[in-house]
């Protein structure tokens, strides 16, 4: 989703709600041009912030469930076009998570196949520390509208989690997404039963579809290019170290180029293989260590690890401290 569309919307929701919005834009460093639809970049931190503050200052603990309730779904640009096109969700879903980085480079989004339920997932790349709770809850509800549009359907999902925690409001929020909602997770995600997966696209449009992909392959190239090679790097490595197979020479020639050419552009940038890799599986294992339904040994694999043993060995190189007992402990997470 287009970083501008949450604030966006929420703008207008203060505007149609008699709040002023200026001081809470400034804020958050942003301004109404910004938000146009010829504006700038707006960064995720600065929408993130001034949802909150707007918020706040509405007195609307709901807000991003409101503003995603009232916007037109059309707002949130070729990624609706692309789901309107598509044949069936799991195309639709399948769109989504290959094309998400065309318009936010700073959420990954990916998707986990079961043979009961499939489960669409949002972070943030790199993470954040800036509270997120209104966009989280904006973007939850804007995909659910963007599915039952797209189907004609009363779409619900099985259940969605959220990163962040909420103590009131509980009974609205269930009552708004239409499902079970857990807090204080590991990721942000939908989870979603294999009927709804194979639910029919009410406009699909097998022509325009193409176009569409063709358009977003060039808009995703001309972002890569912009990101730098890291952030590619931390793409690929999101996708593909569960599997295990992390090595520089492969992603290399996967980019056409050689390993040597490879690290020398990633030293260009201050930066090597080995350090984004350590960096992010550093990063992911607090975060999943936060959620005790995983186990150590299924982190060690989620983060690529072949063996519990090695993944012990470096958190203790990282934070000083075994993971079962920085779980046991949580102020020892906090503090690192």
């Amino acid at each position: 989703m287009d970083p501008r569309v949450a604030a966006r919307e929420t703008l207008r929701y203060l505007d149609r709600n008699g709040v002023d919005a200026e001081p809470l834009m400034s804020k958050a460093e942003l301004s109404r041009g910004q938000l146009s639809l010829e504006g700038g970049g707006v960064s995720v931190i600065s929408q993130c912030r001034f949802l909150e503050l707007a918020a706040i200052e509405a007195k609307d603990s709901l807000l991003g469930l409101h503003a995603a309730a009232e916007m037109d779904m059309r707002a949130i640009g070729i990624l609706f076009y692309l789901t309107a096109a598509s044949a069936t969700v799991a195309d639709a879903l399948d769109h989504l998570a290959r094309y998400a980085g065309t318009t936010n480079e700073a959420v990954q989004v990916e998707l986990f196949r079961g043979k009961c339920e499939t489960v669409l997932t949002a972070r943030h790349v790199p993470a954040i520390n800036e509270p997120s709770r209104q966009f989280a809850e904006f973007i939850a509800l804007a995909v659910i509208r963007t599915l039952a549009r797209a189907t004609n359907h009363d779409f619900a999902p099985s259940r969605i989690t959220f990163v962040h925690a909420r103590n009131s409001d509980l009974r609205d929020i269930h009552r708004v997404l239409r499902c079970p909602v857990d807090f204080m997770h590991a990721t942000n995600s939908w989870v979603l039963p294999q009927s709804v997966m194979e639910l029919p696209i009410v406009s699909e449009d097998n022509h325009l579809l193409r176009i569409l992909e063709a358009h977003a392959d060039d808009l995703l190239s001309e972002r890569r290019k912009a990101a730098g090679l890291r952030s590619m790097v931390e793409d690929h490595l999101l996708k593909a170290l569960p599997s295990g197979r992390v090595q520089a020479p492969a992603f290399a020639g996967q980019l056409g180029m050689s390993t040597r050419s490879f690290a020398r552009q990633l030293a260009r940038e201050g930066t090597s293989f080995s350090k984004i890799l350590d960096d992010l599986r550093n990063h992911l294992a607090l975060r999943y260590l936060e959620d005790e339904r995983v186990s150590l040994q299924q982190i060690a694999w989620l983060l690529g690890y072949s063996e519990l043993a090695a993944f012990n060995h470096a958190f203790k190189r990282w934070f000083a401290v075994p993971p079962r007992r920085a779980r046991n402990q949580p102020s020892l997470l906090s503090s690192v």
